[in-house]
């Protein structure tokens, strides 16, 4: 459909819309408001001086497109997708953006959100440098790798957001709270973390040189590898080392496991740590841990089934089993073999309790096994 058509028909009284195709379009100012177009496609579009104030616009597509001067007052955009869009001047005021994909857009300035629903949202890759949302509710939204530079977020609600790898140079984020945050390597140099909470927040390897953290308790905190504000790295020499099935996983600290009923990771000095109710098990090859030695030459089914019996054991150590598995990732020389290997590997499932997984060909594994196999489970 042409603009043009549907502007006379909305001009006409028709409000319903939904799932129209109006990619690839160019629209002339206009007011939508109360329009329903639920699931449409407006990608690659350009959209400037036009109203969609509490329309509904879920599930909409405006990936690629350029929108200026164009407000969205009270509209419903859930799960709306907006990415690599050029977006600049827009009133989303009192919107529900719940579980919005802002990611890669080329331009993201002048965005008011004020009394807005953002949870969820994925603003990952933008430049969001001096934005102001202050006492913003951001729970669960996703800023992976944003350039975050004076941005103020100063008393918003960020629990459980993931700020990895942001650049959050001189942000204000004074009594913002960050329990459960991801900051892993996040740029941190001046940032004001004034009364921030940050009980269960993560930051491994960020750099806080020079950050402002006075009664923030980051004895709730993971911090090590971080660069601290007097510019010394925290690295503590008392991780503790599990054996059998003492894990602990609630602690700050990087708990090792080791059992003697598994082998050692041909990659790894350690079979596995728990950090913060997570276990992370290094890649497995077929070694049997009697022998310490590849027993199944090449034969694919009994190489996973050793893989996978090691696994189990450092699971068992660690406290748990396999329902505990959500992550698999498995590294094979020969993909056409996957379907022998899966029969073995998906044996050791419920069939609802598949972990998510991903299989990798590489052209050479350690002791020339033929599958390798790494895992994440929750404690």
């Amino acid at each position: 459909m042409q603009p043009q058509e549907l502007l006379d028909r909305f001009a006409e009284g028709e409000r319903d819309f939904p799932g129209v195709d109006l990619s690839d379009t160019n629209w002339p100012a206009s007011d939508l408001s109360e329009i329903n177009l639920e699931g449409a496609d407006l990608s690659n579009s350009e959209l400037k001086n036009m109203t969609f104030d509490n329309a509904n616009l879920k599930n909409c597509n405006f990936s690629g497109s350029t929108l200026q001067f164009v407000e969205f007052v009270n509209a419903d955009l859930t799960n709306a997708c907006f990415i690599k869009s050029d977006l600049s001047d827009i009133d989303f005021s009192g919107a529900d953006l719940t579980g919005v994909q802002f990611q890669e857009s080329s331009r993201f300035s002048d965005i008011n959100m004020a009394k807005a629903i953002i949870k969820n949202v994925n603003f990952s890759g933008i430049n969001m440098t001096g934005i102001k949302w202050s006492l913003f509710d951001l729970e669960g939204c996703n800023f992976y790798r944003i350039n975050g530079t004076c941005i103020n977020l100063a008393g918003s609600n960020c629990k459980n957001c993931n700020f990895k790898m942001a650049i959050l140079e001189n942000a204000i984020l004074k009594d913002t709270c960050l329990e459960g945050a991801n900051l892993k390597q996040a740029n941190l140099k001046k940032a004001n973390l004034m009364k921030a909470k940050v009980k269960n927040a993560s930051f491994i390897g960020a750099n806080l040189t020079n950050a402002y953290v006075y009664a923030s308790n980051y004895q709730e905190a993971e911090i090590i590898g971080a660069i601290m504000p007097d510019g010394e790295v925290y690295d503590p020499d008392d991780y503790s080392i599990v054996e059998g099935g003492e894990s602990g996983g609630n602690s700050t600290k990087a708990e090792f496991i080791s059992t003697e009923n598994a082998p050692k990771s041909p990659n790894s000095p350690h079979q596995a740590v728990i950090i913060n109710d997570c276990i992370y098990i290094a890649g497995q090859i077929a070694i049997d841990p009697r022998l310490n030695i590849m027993l199944c030459d090449d034969e694919i089914t009994d190489q996973t089934r050793r893989v996978m019996d090691n696994i189990g054991a450092i699971l068992t150590a660690a406290g748990v089993g396999w329902s505990k598995v959500v992550n698999t990732t498995i590294f094979m020389v020969n993909l056409k073999e996957s379907d022998r290997m899966n029969s073995v590997y998906s044996s050791y499932f419920t069939d609802g309790n598949l972990p998510i997984c991903t299989c990798v060909a590489v052209s050479q594994l350690p002791e020339n096994a033929r599958v390798q196999i790494q895992c994440i489970a929750s404690t």
